[in-house]
């Protein structure tokens, strides 16, 4: 299986293109605020529904609006 490879064009040329002062900037804002920007990628726990999570020890994701909370029931033993 053959993958398609991506051409990049070296720094000669962009600089060509776009100017060294605007390749400078824009090189050192990715790199101050570049790795900040990103989310974190969603863990698998994050796609899991509420039910699911309790299954697993998880806690939910939110908590349920006050009046749908289900009474505790005693044990009569």
């Amino acid at each position: 299986m053959e993958h398609a490879k991506t051409r990049i064009p070296s720094i000669d040329a962009t600089i060509a293109a776009h100017g060294a002062w605007r390749v400078l900037a824009v090189a050192a804002g990715r790199l101050l605020t570049g790795p900040l920007r990103r989310r974190p990628a969603p863990t698998a726990a994050d796609r899991l529904s509420d039910h699911l999570r309790r299954d697993v020890g998880l806690p939910p994701k939110a908590a349920p609006p006050p009046g749908q909370q289900l009474p505790r029931l005693r044990s009569q033993f």
